[in-house]
């Protein structure tokens, strides 16, 4: 059951938000701009230019190893089968496929595919995506792969997929952008680091210019292989860290559309007459990343619920972002295998009960609790004053907080080298639309040394589900192991998120995807 704030804590506590509200709206909190220009001035109206104003740009231009949630690649790199909004499967690269056996999948591809530098995409091509993205550990999205066996090509144009367990979940893996098919030929000939200055896909779009952190130049590919799939020949994707100056540049034309618009601007946007705010639900959801290793305090089980109980998850989405996200104790969203209403839309908050499990677990004001929160900056929507609030009501029950800020590439290089420390906000989406990508975390043998969390039954439980054809079944089995994630909190849920997304409605209409992905061919021009 989920506790109200006392007034006076609540006020405390919205002081607090408001405050920060104001700093954000003043530009004064999260500040990230870095060699900021003027994009209207750079670009140009033209009518068949979409102009697109982005929070953060991309960590690579390798798909294999960006690991981003919503993300213009997909404009540039194609997959065998997508997946549509009602959740079917659909060929893509592939004009057919099929499961043969537990074991076995068969795509047949269509004939006369072109990458952009005019080669033909092939089965080579796929088997040597499908090869590299397993047999390089290091990548990113190594680990979503490791049921693939091996890759058998049967003529130039059909492949078979192998796996080492009956694999349920292939298609959700290859709609991501591990399963971006890259030219074999062309990356082995310019090396991984000339191939993300020069990326080249099959995809509708090719990338026409690239300056990293700045702008990123999309041309329609003519060659595509489904036709003229989009209203626009060019996007211009530019790089603008601040949200006010995004939201500026929407409402004076400089851009069509503007993304991760926050609460603080959506008035302004939405009165200005030819712009609005559009939301999108996604997949995202924001956690506290804990550190169980034995060394942190938080490895006592009290300790993380105390700080679950500590957290008034309702009072965040509520009035830090004026109702737009759900409460969640689970990352199983709507319309996911094994989602369980149980444990979505609730959350629990009682301050007394956190101070009574931190004494359990020895901590009182005689001997605090201090703990490290690290924070993000610009990579989520107002992560560093999420961070800050959620600190705030961590002292409330008496946890020193210690706070360490950072820029999203050191971000990222902390998290990746298992730098973490006992707290870190994070944003995980479901891009597999699959219990398996976001829960699969919390398999021991996946991020152990970054988590330090190891529940046996919850291994077995995500082992049986990940190589289980029934979903019936698999839903039960994940079902059984968030029952368990909710009492043992190696992740601490805060809320399902919603994004918001500029759009200039003289100029375009645009329905934002649960995915995120900034696909060109979904915006399209206004009537």
């Amino acid at each position: 059951m989920s506790r109200p704030t006392t007034g006076k804590m609540q006020g405390k506590l919205l002081t607090a938000i408001a405050a920060m509200a104001t700093m954000t709206a003043l530009g004064l909190m999260g500040n990230t701009a870095t060699g900021m220009f003027d994009a209207s001035a750079a670009l140009a109206q033209d009518a068949d230019t979409l102009r697109i104003g982005m929070r953060r740009g991309l960590l690579t231009f390798d798909p294999h190893n960006n690991g981003a949630y919503g993300t213009p690649l997909m404009n540039v790199f194609d997959t065998l089968v997508r997946r549509t909004d009602d959740g079917e499967f659909v060929p893509h690269l592939a004009k057919s496929f099929e499961q043969k056996d537990d074991y076995t999948w068969e795509f047949v591809l269509h004939q006369g595919i072109k990458f952009h530098d005019g080669s033909e995409l092939t089965a080579r091509d796929v088997k040597f995506t499908l090869d590299r993205v397993v047999g390089d550990t290091r990548l990113i999205e190594s680990p979503r792969f490791s049921t693939i066996k091996e890759v058998k090509i049967l003529d130039p144009y059909t492949v078979q997929i192998i796996t080492n367990v009956p694999d349920p979940v292939m298609l959700n893996r290859l709609i991501r952008m591990g399963g971006s098919i890259m030219p074999e030929k062309y990356f082995n000939e310019v090396g991984v680091d000339n191939f993300t200055k020069r990326p080249v896909g099959s995809g509708p779009y090719k990338v026409a210019q690239y300056n990293v952190d700045q702008q990123i130049i999309l041309e329609k590919f003519k060659d595509y292989f489904k036709g003229d799939v989009s209203d626009w020949d060019k996007a211009v994707l530019t790089i603008l860290p601040e949200a006010s100056t995004r939201v500026n540049e929407l409402i004076t034309g400089g851009m069509d559309l503007v993304d991760e618009v926050p609460p603080s601007e959506w008035a302004r946007v939405n009165g200005n007459g030819n712009t609005a705010i559009v939301p999108g639900d996604s997949t995202q959801v924001i956690i506290l990343m804990v550190n169980s290793n034995e060394q942190f305090p938080t490895s006592d089980v009290r300790v993380r619920q105390a700080i679950d109980y500590a957290i008034d998850d309702k009072l965040i989405v509520d009035k830090f972002f004026q109702g737009m996200g759900t409460p969640t104790r689970t990352h199983i969203t709507p319309g996911i295998v094994g989602f369980n209403e149980e444990y979505y839309d609730t959350y629990l908050y009682d301050l007394e009960k956190a101070k009574e499990l931190l004494a359990e677990a020895g901590y009182d004001a005689g001997n605090p609790l201090s703990l490290t929160l690290q924070v993000p900056k610009g990579r989520y929507l107002l992560d560093s004053e999420l961070g800050q609030l959620i600190g705030a009501m961590l002292q409330m029950a008496g946890i020193q907080v210690n706070f360490e800020f950072l820029e999203n590439s050191k971000y990222v290089e902390v998290r990746n080298n298992n730098n973490n420390k006992e707290l870190m906000l994070a944003g995980y989406g479901n891009s597999m639309f699959d219990p398996f990508l976001p829960l699969n975390a919390l398999n021991s043998k996946t991020y152990f040394e970054r988590l330090g969390y190891r529940n046996e039954r919850v291994d077995q439980l995500l082992d049986q589900a990940e190589a289980t054809i029934d979903q019936k079944a698999r839903a039960q089995m994940y079902r059984e192991a968030q029952a368990i994630l909710a009492e043992e909190l190696p992740f601490i849920y805060i809320y399902a998120e919603q994004y918001f997304t500029g759009i200039n409605t003289n100029r375009i209409e645009f329905a934002p995807p649960s995915s995120k992905d900034v696909l060109i061919e979904d915006m399209t021009k206004a009537e």
